[in-house]
């Protein structure tokens, strides 16, 4: 989708566009609410005043953000959110980012939420603040 990502449309068809975006980062924990996801983004661009397709994320160039020696120095302990069903980021990379962090004893604490995708859904939305909340207790 990202390739459509600037492609020209009316306003009906921008929504239409991010809502089947959310259906693709969504994931499996909990059923598709395509009207909730119509509702937020309609409050998005209420708010910002704009229907612009948000493109900037799309356009990352991922070349210099290796940060594999500087991870082994982390000295504060770390959480790792692996989301089962990330499209973009996909199991393994959070195990494999855990495992880089801090000295050996010492490394990223890695929870998994299964069902989680890309973006955090209302059921995925419960398991990831019970994880941040027992780490930061």
């Amino acid at each position: 989708m990202w390739t459509e990502a600037e492609d020209p449309r009316d306003d009906e068809g921008e929504l239409d566009w991010r809502v089947e975006h959310w259906r693709l980062l969504h994931g499996t924990g909990s059923p598709f609410d395509p009207a909730a996801f119509r509702a937020l983004e309609e409050r998005v661009i209420a708010h910002s005043g704009r229907s612009e397709p948000v493109v900037a994320h799309a356009y990352l160039d991922p070349h210099g953000l290796d940060r594999g020696a500087e991870l082994a120095r982390v000295t504060v302990p770390t959480l790792v959110v692996e989301a089962s069903d990330d499209p973009v980021h996909p199991p393994p990379h959070s195990a494999h980012l855990a495992a880089r962090i801090g000295r050996t004893g010492q490394r990223g604490r890695l929870v998994r939420i299964a069902g989680m995708g890309h973006a955090v859904s209302a059921a995925a939305a419960g398991p990831l603040a019970s994880a941040v909340l027992a780490h930061t207790g």
